[in-house]
C-alpha cells in the first residue's frame, strides 16, 4: 500500500516549490514596473505613469498572497527576485518589456495551474486562476500602451 503522508509532503513541496518560482517572477515585475513609473517622462509617459504604478500594486498583492499560501503550506516564501527587463530608453521599450514579462506570466501561470491541479491542490489552483485573470488583463494594458 503507497505511503500517503509521503505522498502528500512530496505533493506540498512541489507546490511550494512552484509558489516560490512564481513569487521570484512577481517581486522582478514589481521592481520592473516601479522602475518605469519612476522614469518615465514625455507627455504621453506622464499620462501612462499610473498605469505602471498600478500594475507594480496588483502584482503585490499577487506576491503578498503568493507568500501567505506558500507559509500555509509550510514553506519559507522567497525573497530573491528573478531578473528584471527593464527596457529604458523609451515609453515604447518600457512597455515592449512589460507585455514580454505578462506574457510570460500568463504561460507560467497556465503551468502552474496545471501542476497544482495534477497533484490535487484545489485551493493554490484557484488562488492561481485568480492571478491568471489578473496578469491577463495586464497583457492587455500593455497592448493598449503600444497601440496594438
Amino acid at each position: 500500500m503507497p505511503n500517503r503522508a509521503h505522498s502528500t509532503e512530496a505533493s506540498t513541496a512541489s507546490v511550494i516549490k512552484v509558489l516560490n518560482e512564481l513569487r521570484a517572477r512577481e517581486l522582478a515585475v514589481i521592481m520592473q514596473y516601479m522602475r518605469h513609473h519612476y522614469i518615465v517622462t514625455g507627455s504621453d509617459g506622464l499620462a501612462l505613469a499610473g498605469e505602471f504604478k498600478e500594475t507594480a500594486v496588483t502584482e503585490m498583492k499577487h506576491a503578498e498572497s503568493l507568500a501567505e499560501r506558500i507559509d500555509f503550506l509550510g514553506g519559507d516564501p522567497t525573497t530573491k527576485p528573478d531578473a528584471i527587463r527593464t527596457g529604458d530608453s523609451t515609453l515604447a521599450a518600457m512597455a515592449e518589456a512589460d507585455l514580454a514579462a505578462e506574457n510570460d506570466a500568463v504561460m507560467l501561470y497556465n503551468d502552474a495551474i496545471a501542476t497544482v491541479g495534477a497533484l490535487g491542490d484545489v485551493t493554490t489552483r484557484r488562488l492561481l486562476e485568480d492571478i491568471l485573470a489578473d496578469e491577463e488583463e495586464h497583457v492587455g494594458t500593455f497592448r493598449r500602451m503600444l497601440g496594438r
